[in-house]
């Protein structure tokens, strides 16, 4: 699969959306990128976990943790292909029972960290932390889009390296050249990204 297939795929099946948008960090956009709907067409993601394996080199880690709610499906497949435990970190502590952040057995593990979409890496961070206080040892994020939006830097602050699948500006570049978004919405957007960058 290429980055050009997955990016049309995705555009064509609604997953990317172009117009007026406010992000969980509170950012306003002009497109927004929901993959939710990915995990209704198991082929795509089996073709993408298989391809996310290979140019990451996803087997060196001993086990992966979900971003909820969106990391937790792809961590799934991913934990479920290598064969290595699978948890999730919680978006806020659980009010009951354990009062648990983190689910599932990690601790002493070499984590990676999966989420879906980085923005400003603020809910992988977060991840990062109740990880580290758990004793589990997250060592890498692997996300499908990167919108290269401050992620990758906030991420390294903290030492830790952010593997992304393909970038938003890749997605658009692919969308304007196969027609699906005209010139005045691909120049609108590439604005943006450069406004927004971090």
């Amino acid at each position: 699969m290429s980055v050009e297939w997955f990016a049309v795929e995705a555009f064509r099946k609604g997953m990317i959306k172009v117009g007026r948008f406010v992000l969980t960090s509170g950012l306003e956009s002009p497109f927004y990128i929901d993959l939710r709907k990915l995990y209704s067409y198991p082929a795509i993601v089996q073709k993408l976990v298989d391809e996310l394996i290979e140019r990451f080199n996803l087997r060196r880690f001993e086990g992966v943790a979900g971003v909820a709610t969106a990391g937790i499906a792809l961590a799934s497949y991913i934990a479920s292909k290598l064969g290595v435990p699978m948890g999730y970190v919680r978006s806020e502590r659980k009010e009951h029972g354990t009062q648990s952040v983190v689910e599932g057995d990690l601790e002493g593990l070499r984590i990676v960290i999966v989420d879906d979409v980085a923005t400003t890496g603020g809910s992988i961070e977060r991840a990062y932390h109740a990880l580290r206080e758990i004793g589990a040892n997250p060592v890498a994020a692997l996300v499908i889009v990167d919108r290269e939006q401050g992620a990758r830097e906030r991420l390294a602050r903290l030492g830790l390296p952010l593997y992304a699948y393909t970038t938003a500006r890749q997605i658009f570049e692919v969308l304007r050249r196969r027609g699906l978004v005209d010139e005045q919405t691909y120049e609108r957007i590439l604005a943006y990204l450069a406004r927004v960058r971090g």
